[in-house]
């Protein structure tokens, strides 16, 4: 009999389920997570067991010094300059380079001056990338110059010029 309780309880408490929160405690220079999960259930002989798990992580400081993990944001300025008309594209990313895009991107077209902001956000292990690419809409040898953290630049008649800024936190 005792077996067949022992694995009674193991299966009640595998199909219980369990309730699970979190506490969160921080400071300047440390954050502590402490993770508690606790299931209770009732044998066939009416004894009622609670097991309760806690599980507490600490890290020190934020990135790039630090260990924690913090969400975080950026806005970059995308700048499209030209005297005649131009169509430019962009896509965020949540890492160094073009892999992990993100849902911001989009694409627009103007003439002459324009800048607008985009903010992405990430999680503070990672970087922040903003990649856009414009094209010259006209024949014209005058140069188009794309800005996102740096530039580049174009004078090809129907040019296309592309750059990709990255952040850290």
């Amino acid at each position: 009999m005792r077996t067949g309780v022992i694995a009674t309880l193991l299966i009640v408490a595998i199909v219980a389920g369990a309730g699970a929160g979190y506490y969160v405690s921080s400071s300047n220079r440390s954050n502590t997570t402490s993770i508690i999960t606790t299931t209770s259930f009732i044998t066939r002989s009416g004894y009622t067991y609670t097991v309760t798990k806690t599980v507490t992580t600490t890290c020190s400081g934020y990135p790039p010094g630090g260990d924690c993990i913090t969400p975080y944001n950026y806005t970059f300025t995308l700048s499209v300059n030209y005297t005649g008309p131009w169509k430019v594209s962009y896509q965020g990313y949540n890492s160094l380079g073009r892999s992990n895009p993100t849902n911001v991107s989009g694409n627009y077209s103007g003439a002459g001056f324009n800048s607008t902001t985009i903010t992405l956000r990430g999680l503070s292990n990672n970087g922040l990338t903003l990649c856009a690419q414009a094209q010259k809409l006209d024949a014209s040898n005058a140069i188009l110059t794309l800005t996102v953290t740096g530039h580049n630049e174009t004078s090809l008649p129907y040019g296309v010029v592309s750059y990709c800024g990255g952040v850290v936190p």
